[in-house]
């Protein structure tokens, strides 16, 4: 079995390095195949008729209700329709206009970090993402407290095991049921009923109201779409922000660059998305008997797709271990690849670059207390949940 992923620890780049070179196909002692390679896991992402994203093709006891709405777990053709009524009200001009807000929210956040020591995650690595996405989806900034509580349980839920109906069908029960999920859910569908009732300049409203062929998304699932853009929308940034420090404090001299020429940061985010993703695997699932580099996956298999070994994959990438903000080209898959490319790539690229460009402008040093304990999240992501700093 694989190494933890919570810290992208040595010992996992190892592994990895490996299984790439060893088993590129691999059958774990449970049954589920992992793909390591580059090319691949393009195959797979770029099939998804063969490698579904919807657990129910292996799973068909999972209730529709949970994930109907949900781009990253929706197959074509139903895709392609919920992507264009979601693209409707996620338009690159919306994105665009929320830049000057983005640097608001990230400034007051700055202005308001205490002196001396101060957690990142907690003063700004958490909130900023999410008061930018609570803003365009048109949550009210003062509910936007909730979503860390949610966040934490969610991000403590244990995976259940994906071959395992007994366990699928319990998550989904208790997902539906109650819990931290359940009570994101409810509150997300009281938003849409009040939208559908009232319009506002919102994420939402533009979501209930917009139609494609004469067709509009059901609540339920503006709701899972919503919750998929609240979960993917800040916790993933957060988890890069987060990463952003670390490697910064780890190499100073990159650092340096980029106060010297911010025209570098681009770049920088990108070598740092390729070098750290923060879901470093994905699954899919198999519709049909199929293959990949030339090992034979049956029907109804559960694939892990290794986002972080693509990453490092020294087919595509030169010296993958090493932090090379001028790498390029850099053909990396931390935003994922094919039809579900992630939606707002562009909100979280923005993010992060006025996030670096504000912290260098406020402060003349950034770094971590020498034998500071970085706590990570025990989960599928790659996030810190704690990142001691001193900034002056």
């Amino acid at each position: 079995m694989p190494p933890s992923v919570q810290n992208g620890s040595a010992e996992l780049l190892d592994w990895l390095k490996r299984m790439r070179e060893d088993q590129p196909v691999f059958r774990d002692p449970i049954g589920i195949y992992h793909v390591f390679r580059h090319e691949d896991i393009q195959q797979v992402t770029l099939n998804p008729e063969t490698f579904s994203s919807n657990s129910a093709t292996v799973m068909p006891g999972v209730p529709a209700e949970l994930t109907s709405g949900m781009l990253s777990v929706t197959d074509p053709p139903a895709h392609a329709s919920l992507r264009k009524i979601a693209g409707q009200a996620f338009t690159p001009k919306r994105i665009k206009d929320l830049e000057p807000r983005v640097v608001e929210i990230s400034e007051q956040l700055l202005a308001d970090v205490p002196a001396g020591e101060f957690d990142f995650v907690d003063h700004f690595a958490h909130p900023q993402p999410a008061l930018v996405i609570a803003e365009l989806l048109g949550i009210p900034r003062e509910d936007v407290a909730k979503f860390r509580d949610w966040d934490e349980k969610l991000l403590a839920t244990q995976v259940p095991d994906r071959n395992n109906e007994a366990e699928m069908a319990a998550a989904a029960e208790v997902a539906m049921g109650g819990g931290a999920f359940a009570e994101l859910k409810a509150y997300v569908l009281e938003l849409c009923a009040k939208r559908r009732a009232q319009a506002e300049d919102d994420f939402i409203s533009a979501l209930v109201h917009a139609e494609v062929d004469g067709e509009r998304l059901a609540d339920n699932e503006v709701a899972n779409l919503c919750i998929q853009l609240l979960l993917a929308g800040h916790v993933s940034t957060t988890a890069v922000l987060g990463h952003l420090i670390l490697m910064l404090d780890k190499h100073p001299e990159v650092a340096a660059e980029l106060r010297a020429d911010r025209e570098l940061i681009p770049a920088a985010i990108e070598e740092l998305l390729r070098h750290q993703p923060p879901a470093p695997k994905f699954a899919r699932f198999t519709t049909v008997d199929t293959e990949v580099a030339g090992t034979a996956i049956p029907a109804k298999s559960v694939v892990m797709v290794w986002v972080m070994s693509a990453n490092h994959d020294e087919r595509v990438f030169t010296e993958p271990e090493r932090f090379d903000i001028h790498r390029n080209p850099n053909k990396h898959m931390a935003f994922g690849h094919g039809i579900h490319f992630c939606f707002g790539s562009a909100l979280a690229r923005i993010e992060i670059r006025v996030a670096l460009e504000l912290l260098f402008d406020k402060f003349a040093d950034v770094r971590i207390p020498p034998g500071a304990e970085i706590e990570y999240y025990e989960s599928e992501m790659f996030a810190a949940k704690r990142i001691p700093l001193v900034a002056n």
